[in-house]
Formats: C-alpha cells, structure tokens, sequence
C-alpha cells in the first residue's frame, strides 16, 4: 500500500467520524437551557424583580425549616396567599407547584411524598397588598 492511499483511507476515516459526530449531535437533544420557556418568562421578568425588591425592602424573607417529613414555613406577617414551586434540578418531571393560603404566619407542607435529594423552591406570595418571591435551596 503506497502513500496515497494511506492518506485516502485516512480522510476516509476522518470523514466519516465527522458525519457520525453531526448524526449523533442532531438526534440527541440535549439543549442545556435551564427554563423550556424563558422567553414568555423574561417578559415577566419586571414582576418577579419587583417581587424580589419587596423582600428585600420589607425583609419579609420567610423562615424555611424541613423538621422530619414536614417542611415548615414562617412568615413575618400572617393572611399570605400564593404559591410554592418545588424545581428538581436532577429531573424536571418531577417539578410541582402547590398553592397556599394561610391566615397565621406559619405553614406546614407534607414532604414525605418528595424524592429525597437536592430541590429549588420558589414561594411567590401575596400580603398586604405587596407582592414577595423569595428562593431557597432544600435537600431532604
């Protein structure tokens, strides 16, 4: 076998490792975007950092306790309304929302129903007139 056909054979290879690499890049679906709609999100981007400011401003940052199955959340202020988001970072099927409304400044969750593990949740809420979102990190 001479040269050439060393350097055919060669591009050959090389070529077709290329093809099988776009083949696999184009079945395989692996976006990396972290939200499927950020885009309907960003425009309400205003509300959920006018939520934020409001926290800050009010220090109205809920405490947040997981206590055995339950995960406890106490507000500064009682009659609250909204909603808790749960993200699973590992599996975005298993992400939930819940609504909630409370007249004292405490309530509970039932967690036991949860895959234990590493969770994102979100409370975006109502008191006073003012609208709060507040983030937090769970692993239970």
């Amino acid at each position: 076998m001479n040269w050439g056909t060393k350097i055919f054979i060669g591009l050959g290879v090389c070529m077709l490792c290329i093809v099988c690499t776009g083949i696999y890049m184009v079945v395989k679906n692996t976006d990396s975007l972290e939200e499927v709609d950020y885009y309907e999100k960003s425009l309400h981007y205003d509300e959920v950092y006018l939520g934020k400011q409001n926290l800050l401003r009010d220090d109205a940052g809920p405490a947040v306790r997981v206590i055995g199955d339950t995960l406890c959340i106490d507000f500064k202020e009682a009659h609250n309304q909204g909603y808790l988001k749960f993200k699973r970072p590992a599996d975005d099927t298993m992400d939930t929302t819940l609504p909630f409304a409370t007249t004292a400044s405490g309530y509970r969750v039932a967690i036991a129903s949860f895959q234990k593990g590493n969770w994102q949740m979100e409370i975006s809420w109502e008191s006073e007139g003012k609208t709060y979102i507040s983030e937090h990190r769970l692993y239970f």
